[in-house]
């Protein structure tokens, strides 16, 4: 890994995207284009970091793995957005937020993936640089975020989506950020969000999974 620390590479990563430009169709479906968009962000990124700062290690995955791009081991996921809410749920990058460990097994339900947060390895101390990161361009005004997924200041649930972020409002908390001997309540926080997301989803079945289909015939 590189030996550049993590305040260099965040400070050098959001220097880099400010002189990005991509230009976006007025008349383009927003996820269609957020969709086509994302490689060319992230193709002239890794040329704009490379070819300022070639010490850093950069690993882009192959497509619909937890992270779209790895700089000097952080994980980032590249949000293309108006402002809206996007779903930003992934059972793979909050335990390795965690614990600092990536899971193995990708896709597993929600019992198996809370005995792996109750059994794995917990990190002692906050550890930025193996926390999970959004990466969020404002397509309308240009703006950049560039936060861990603990430094995020509202988490919402939804049934259908687990875990959402709405992108104007974390636009307007831009400076916000967690105190690092805080990580583990915010932790909380962020669990107690798609716990809440399960328990809705299931109410919204119980009909359903309690009827006496007999009785309909």
């Amino acid at each position: 890994m590189s030996q550049i620390n993590y305040s260099q590479t965040r400070d050098i990563i959001v220097a880099t995207c400010a002189e990005i430009n991509i230009q976006f169709g007025e008349t383009e479906d927003g996820r269609i284009a957020s969709a086509v968009k994302e490689t060319e962000y992230l193709d002239k990124l890794e040329q704009a970091i490379l070819s300022k700062t070639p010490d850093f290690i950069i690993d882009r995955p192959k497509a619909r793995h937890w992270y779209d791009i790895r700089i000097n081991g952080i994980p980032i996921n590249l949000k293309l957005t108006t402002g809206g809410t996007d779903n930003a749920f992934n059972k793979v990058a909050i335990a390795y937020t965690i614990s600092g460990e990536e899971l193995q097994k990708k896709n597993m339900n929600y019992n198996t993936w809370f005995q792996y947060l109750k059994t794995m390895a917990k990190k002692p101390v906050r550890e930025k640089q193996t926390e999970y990161h959004y990466l969020v361009l404002h397509k309308t005004s240009g703006q950049i975020l560039f936060k861990s997924i603990l430094d995020i200041h509202a988490y919402k649930s939804n049934p259908c989506n687990d875990m959402q972020i709405n992108w104007q409002s974390e636009f307007a908390h831009l400076d916000y950020y967690i105190a690092d001997e805080n990580f583990r309540e915010k932790i909380k926080e962020l669990l107690k969000t798609v716990q809440k997301s399960v328990r809705q989803l299931i109410e919204s079945m119980r009909e359903f999974a309690d009827a006496d289909i007999d009785a309909l015939f």
